[in-house]
Parts: structure tokens; sequence; C-alpha cells
């Protein structure tokens, strides 16, 4: 078996540039792709702005807002509501945009639905803990929003290059070490 390492460019009408382009190309679209990939560094996280927006975004899911009057107006809609959708409903009663909803206000609730009915209170608790994980899931995912929002302000340019040279030094790299192999 015979190794031809230097004569291979000889052979093809090939050359070394065309191999840098090609290996440029790919890595600019993984600098690409990495500008969105790569978590958040420390520096990202612990930005001003960036603790800021999540802090407020934290906020806003125990905070009566436009989406709980949604809710609230679909509960109101039922025809045949249950006592503690009622008491539920009652909870948010005379509330504007950014109160919350104190504590003490739903102990009472549920102490008095439970002397009324256990079951009521039962139920009372599940809607509270429903409403919670849908306010815990909204708030998770206009985090997750605003994490792809910081990506994007990173410098494309940066990312684009460092992938371009890396690529491209890869693919000479990578070329040169190729070796034909003759079967003899």
């Amino acid at each position: 078996m015979a190794i031809q390492a230097i004569n291979r460019n000889e052979r093809t009408h090939h050359s070394a540039l065309t191999t840098l382009g090609q290996g440029a190309l790919a890595g600019a679209a993984a600098g690409y792709a990495g500008k969105y990939l790569l978590p958040l560094t420390h520096e990202e996280k612990n930005s001003d702005e960036y603790i800021k927006v999540t802090d407020k975004i934290r906020k806003q899911k125990t905070e009566y807002s436009i989406r709980t009057e949604k809710y609230l107006n679909g509960m109101k809609a039922k025809k045949n509501r249950s006592l503690a959708e009622d008491e539920f409903i009652r909870l948010f009663d005379g509330m504007k945009e950014g109160d919350h909803v104190k504590p003490g206000r739903i102990r009472k609730a549920l102490q008095t639905l439970n002397a009324e009915n256990p079951l009521e209170a039962l139920e009372f608790r599940n809607i509270c803990r429903e409403t919670s994980k849908i306010a815990e899931d909204t708030a998770k995912q206009c985090i997750q929003a605003y994490k792809l929002v910081t990506k994007h302000i990173r410098p494309t340019a940066f990312f684009v290059t460092t992938g371009a040279v890396a690529g491209a030094a890869i693919a000479l790299i990578g070329d040169t070490l190729k070796t034909d192999v003759k079967k003899s």
C-alpha cells in the first residue's frame, strides 16, 4: 500500500482556497448557530437589565392583571359554578391591576368553605394550585423568551468570524492530513 499525501492536490483540480472557503462557510454557519445555542454567560445573567426584567416577570405572576381578569371572566361565564369557584372569584373583588391577593383572604376563604363543605375547600385548593401553576408556567415561558432576546443581542460578527476562522483552520488541517491509499 502506497501513501501519497503530497501528490493528492496535483491529481485533483481542487485548491486549498476551495477547502478554506468551504471550511470557513461551514464554520461561519456553526458560529451563527452557536450564538443561540450557547447558554447565557455569568455576565449576561448578572447584568442589571437582565435581573430587572426577570424580577419583573416573576413579580407579575402574582399580580392581578388582564390575564387574571380574562381567567375570572371565563369562570364567571359558567352557568353552574361551584361554591369554591364563587369564593375564588370573590377573592379578586375590587382589585386593580398590580394588586396582590393577601394570604389572609385565602385562609379566610378556606375556613369559610371548610365550615360549609370540606369537598368545596378541596376544590378551592385545587383551583388555587391550578392558577398558580398556570402563572408559574407563563413566567417560565416569558423568562425563556427573554433569554432568547438576550442571546439575540450578542454580537453576531464575533460568532460568525470566530466560527469561520476555526472552520477554515480545521478544513486546512484536515485537507493536509488526508491521505490517499492505493491498493497494490
